[in-house]
């Protein structure tokens, strides 16, 4: 009997080291796959696809960003020579080229990215896409990824007035709306009817329709940066990133000051903890590491573009950084799914909790967008958005290079500028308050079982009994 328990037990720990065995080999196959994915396709890439892999540092146009403008690229260097210098420019500096030196040195000495595996037709086709580009876009424009706002934008004047028109109609309509709800609720709980105090919300169904009135508005905005209708790029990157900061300051100190007893996180630990942990671990993980990140690219892009020199560095960090940004996404589906389907935690949940949900969605799904579709994030970051930043802190905001990026991108940053506009007005603004001050405050002394008679004639300072646990 013992002896057949044993082989049971054996041939049990056998099966598990098989499955792991296998599990193991599955995972590393999928990384493979996967990274060999995101690898160039040097058989099939066409000049447009290799672009994306150049258009955080180059323009097709006259316009400088982290390297120089490629207009008339072929007109000015030979094609030998921008074989050797695509495919890796420091061995061409470090052979005593004097072009690739003086190059090098204007600017700033920051190495370009290294692309070793393409085939001189890959070359071809990328110098051929960026000369076609190149023609039809004016100096002063920032690059292919847009039109140059000349002559098939100004073919639709009537869609673009239509679009502006029916967002007008909409945003009125929803105001009015939002106020004739709120002014018959008044009168209702004037007349002496009140909604039961035990009657929960339908949240589930707010979250469907914030859900729905997000990807209309992103839907509208994708088809305004498309033709820069009306302006848009100005509004989305130079008046609204003001416009959010200016709500916040004013928002947090308000609500600070004058609703400071408001101001709590609404805590459901209590309530339930086993799916909180694990939602709550690789969402706040994956955003902490995420967040750090974009700080570094923004504090020393030059670094992080050195680090990016190497193309195994660069995929290692572009790798990573998509990981974490699936954890955020994982995190926060299960958050949003453990918050939706338990009817106690629906107790301690309103309107702008979905509306957070939402919009942490749209940020992060945009953020996996531009990994996954544009790629090469870091080095846009650190390239593009890093000056732009730092010209809209500077009150001399520059939105040449920022107005050419992909709408994965543009929708990102957008998003994120939404997100600190609303701070205010979510439970966002805990973080604000967060408990320093326990650090050095002095401990608390809890008093347990007093004794009512005894209390009152003691004169010690810690009297009654130490609790007990059941």
């Amino acid at each position: 009997m013992a002896y057949q328990l044993n082989k049971e037990k054996m041939q049990t720990k056998s099966d598990r080291k098989s499955i792991l065995s296998s599990g193991k080999l599955m995972i590393t196959a999928m990384i493979m796959a996967f990274v060999s994915f995101v690898s160039f396709d040097t058989q099939a890439a066409s000049g447009e696809d290799l672009w994306k892999n150049c258009m955080a540092c180059h323009a097709t146009s006259d316009k400088v960003l982290t390297g120089p403008g490629l207009k008339g690229i072929t007109e000015r260097r030979t094609e030998e020579w921008l074989f050797k210098w695509i495919r890796n420019s420091q061995e061409l500096v470090a052979s005593g080229d004097q072009d690739a030196i003086d190059l090098f040195q204007e600017y700033n000495e920051v190495p370009m990215q290294a692309f070793p595996d393409l085939t001189d037709d890959d070359i071809k086709a990328l110098l051929v896409y960026i000369e076609e580009e190149g023609a039809k876009t004016p100096d002063t424009a920032g690059g292919g990824a847009t039109t140059a706002g000349g002559d098939e934008a100004a073919g639709k004047p009537l869609n673009t007035a239509l679009l502006g028109w029916g967002v007008l109609i909409v945003v009125v309509v929803a105001f009015f709306a939002y106020r004739y709800s709120r002014k018959t609720k008044e009168e209702v709980a004037h007349m002496g009817f009140h909604p039961s105090a035990h009657k929960v919300k339908n949240y589930p169904g707010a979250f469907v329709i914030y859900a729905c009135i997000a990807g209309a508005i992103i839907y509208i905005l994708t088809a305004l940066l498309t033709d820069n209708a009306g302006m848009i790029n100005d509004l989305m990157f130079t008046v609204f990133p003001y416009v959010a900061f200016a709500i916040f300051l004013v928002g947090t100190i308000y609500r600070y000051t004058k609703k400071g007893f408001k101001v709590s996180s609404l805590s459901s630990q209590f309530i339930e903890g086993k799916q909180l942990f694990w939602g709550s671990q690789p969402f706040h993980w994956g955003i902490m590491i995420l967040f750090f990140g974009h700080l570094i690219a923004f504090l020393f892009p030059s670094a992080l573009t050195a680090w990016n020199g190497m193309p195994v560095r660069r995929l290692i960090l572009e790798l990573s950084s998509f990981a974490f940004g699936l954890a955020a996404l994982l995190g926060l589906v299960l958050l949003i799914i453990r918050r939706l389907r338990n009817k106690s935690l629906l107790v301690v949940t309103n309107k702008m909790d979905m509306v957070v949900y939402v919009v942490l969605l749209t940020q992060i799904i945009s953020g996996l967008g531009v990994a996954f579709y544009v790629r090469w994030g870091s080095e846009w970051f650190a390239s593009v958005l890093t000056p732009y930043l730092r010209s809209v802190f500077s009150f001399n905001p520059d939105i040449t290079a920022v107005a050419t990026m992909p709408l994965w991108i543009q929708i990102h940053i957008i998003s994120a500028f939404f997100i600190i506009a609303i701070i205010p007005f979510t439970r966002f603004m805990h973080f604000l308050v967060a408990p320093v001050d326990y650090i050095w405050r002095k401990y608390q002394v809890v008093i347990w079982n007093w004794n009512r008679k005894a209390i009152r004639n003691s004169t010690q300072h810690t009297f009654g009994k130490k609790s007990r646990n059941h």
